[in-house]
């Protein structure tokens, strides 16, 4: 593609790209699916012209978001998505294994992250974790209010509140472990979307392996055992220490990888067996039932080490 047109479609994609900003910013439900794909136009950009016009569209793309909307909000856009955008372009431009490109862009997205809260911290003097949690404070005293208004009794409206504030406070300590998980799921979402929408333009990438074939080493079942001790033992002795936010975060994390191949392992069931695809369908919403996700996650926790799909033995 020559110069010219490169300089278009780069314009074009930055348009696009400051108007999808600005949905994000001002429709509330669809503004926060927008912002999770911020980064398409600086990934198609990069695939089809290469790194350097990827880079410009990001750069004019975080420009006028600063003008129009706010420095705060160009910051985020261009410091996260914005290099997540980068790497995924040029990762797919050059047809890397799709399992690396999802890696790296994790590894991107992590380092973003990073970047963002020192950025945030030091340049703008803001801490966003403050605020996240501000306005978690503020929305349960709005929420008082109108269980007030509806006329609730007091009493229940105190122990409404209160359970309230231990899930705040528990998101407080699993804070660090849920950054970790975010940056794969952004990675795998704008990659996944990206991949739909470029090969339909004509270009061709490798396919990812199927669901049903994922699976994490068997190693992975000794953190999460050690995590369960951890948990358990310093809830009763330290629970304010710096090891009990630490061994909840290593839970939480093993947690969310057995669950996924949990899933792959019913979905795999459901393709073996010839099985209505329905129930693999089905099984993904039981998740969201706390017994039920507790079945999947050690399901897939014993995947892992009895290899029921034989997956290792087909690899080695």
């Amino acid at each position: 593609m020559n110069k010219t047109n490169a300089l278009v479609e780069s314009g074009i994609l930055a348009a696009l790209a400051v108007v999808m900003a600005t949905v994000a910013v001002y429709v509330p439900v669809l503004g926060i699916f927008v912002n999770f794909i911020w980064p398409l136009p600086i990934i198609a950009c990069g695939v089809r012209n290469g790194l350097k016009w990827s880079f410009l569209t990001t750069l004019v793309a975080g420009i006028i978001c600063a003008m129009i909307l706010n420095p705060l909000q160009a910051l985020i856009l261009v410091a996260v998505f914005g290099l997540l955008g980068l790497i995924l372009g040029e990762a797919m431009r050059r047809n890397t294994n799709p399992l690396y490109i999802i890696a790296f862009g994790s590894l991107g997205a992590l380092l973003a992250m990073a970047i963002n809260f020192a950025l945030a911290f030091w340049v703008l003097d803001i801490n966003p974790i403050a605020m996240l949690f501000e306005s978690f404070d503020q929305s349960l005293v709005q929420m008082a209010d109108f269980q007030r208004a509806q006329g609730i009794a007091e009493t229940e409206i105190t122990t409404s509140i209160a359970s309230y504030k231990k899930l705040i406070e528990m998101m407080r300590v699993i804070l660090p472990g849920a950054f970790l998980l975010t940056a794969p799921v952004l990675s795998f979402i704008n990659y996944w979307v990206a991949k739909k929408i470029l090969t339909k333009l004509g270009n061709h990438f490798e396919t990812l392996p199927p669901f049903r074939e994922f699976a994490v080493p068997a190693w992975l079942v000794l953190p999460y055992a050690l995590s369960l001790f951890g948990v358990t033992y310093f809830f009763n002795t330290d629970p304010d220490g710096w090891a009990y936010h630490a061994f909840v975060n290593i839970q939480v994390i093993c947690s969310v990888i057995f669950v996924i191949q949990g899933l792959a392992l019913i979905y795999w069931y459901v393709y073996i067996k010839n099985k209505p695809h329905w129930w693999a369908t089905a099984a993904t919403f039981l998740i969201f039932i706390q017994l039920a996700s507790l079945v999947i996650l050690w399901v897939g926790a014993f995947d892992s080490i009895a290899d029921f799909r034989k997956i290792r033995g087909k690899k080695s």
